[in-house]
């Protein structure tokens, strides 16, 4: 019943188009998870899968399925939480956690969607999020001069026919135009305020998931992240514990690290959050503006949004990314 429930609020809230069908890896779940019932969702061109939640499951049981579950599927996975109060609800969103909340809340941001109902009123946000490369590529891009394809590939450490991809994606989106200058191809970017007053919605975070990890030298390393980078540029106290960035494919060199919330104490673990692309572009020390106050956009925190807009000295709509 639960998840056909789900299926029906993504039909009415979204207007999503979305069938299911049996997923083929249910068989090898561990016993623990075989008693939850899993699909495989086709939503307008989207693939995930959608785990039910029984009846009074808590949020650290709603992240462990999720974990599990995202450790084995070749495709993004959702949970449908349908007893998820205002609190879980903020969590699951803090933690990048995918979900379906029938009559309350819808958060794909693999999709780039999400949906909240707020006093009988829905709030949609249907736009097209940009790829990741794209994203960074806008954010790099809106403190430059006209650059070259080659300056791209070496400030975000990808590849050339990434780097083209991307262009191509601003160029599409409005973002960019690319002009030839002396057999030399070059790429004039918007403003900062044209991109985060005009294209916010089309931005995201740069966050995929988070995870704790044990101190070490090779944690220590990282880039500072989230309320501690933050910290460091305004006059909020730093958190408890240390907040870090990593790319994803970085992660795993370091995910013997990783150790459960709580597992030790908040002096000796460290929050770290998994990008989708480089937390730092090549000359700089650390994370971009921009890209930190995106990871920050979820958090209902007055005191963090206040020292984010004395960042930009301007208030920008940033919660339009979620």
């Amino acid at each position: 019943m639960e998840m056909n429930e789900a299926l029906i609020y993504l039909q009415e809230a979204l207007g999503l188009s979305a069938k299911t069908k049996t997923w083929p890896g249910s068989a090898r779940l561990p016993l623990h998870l075989r008693a939850i019932e899993v699909r495989a969702v086709d939503a307008n061109g989207f693939s995930f899968l959608l785990a039910s939640l029984p009846t009074g499951v808590g949020l650290p049981e709603a992240k462990r399925v999720y974990s599990q579950l995202a450790l084995r599927a070749e495709t993004p996975v959702a949970v449908s939480f349908p007893d998820a109060d205002a609190r879980q609800r903020k969590a699951l969103v803090a933690h990048g956690i995918p979900f379906v909340c029938p009559g309350r809340q819808v958060f794909l941001p693999f999709m780039g969607t999400a949906c909240t109902e707020r006093g009988g009123a829905r709030f949609h946000n249907h736009a097209t999020k940009m790829s990741p490369n794209a994203q960074a590529a806008a954010i790099w891009g809106a403190a430059q001069e006209p650059y070259r394809p080659y300056d791209l590939c070496r400030a975000l450490g990808i590849s050339a026919s990434r780097a083209s991809e991307a262009i191509t994606e601003l160029v599409d989106r409005g973002l960019a135009r690319r002009e030839r200058c002396e057999r030399r191809v070059v790429v004039l970017p918007v403003a900062v305020d044209l991109l985060l007053s005009e294209h916010m919605a089309e931005l995201s975070s740069p966050v995929s998931k988070v995870i704790f990890a044990r101190k070490t030298p090779q944690i220590d390393y990282l880039v500072d992240a989230g309320e501690t980078a933050l910290a460091a540029r305004s006059m909020l106290a730093a958190p408890g514990m240390e907040q870090k960035a990593v790319l994803r494919s970085a992660w795993r060199q370091l995910s013997d690290l990783e150790v459960a919330d709580g597992e030790l104490p908040d002096n000796e673990t460290a929050m770290i959050q998994v990008w989708r692309y480089a937390p730092v572009f090549a000359d700089s020390s650390r994370v971009d503006d921009i890209s930190l106050a995106l990871s920050l956009a979820a958090i209902d925190d007055e005191r963090i949004q206040l020292e984010v807009d004395r960042m930009f000295g301007k208030e920008y709509p940033w919660r339009e990314a979620l």
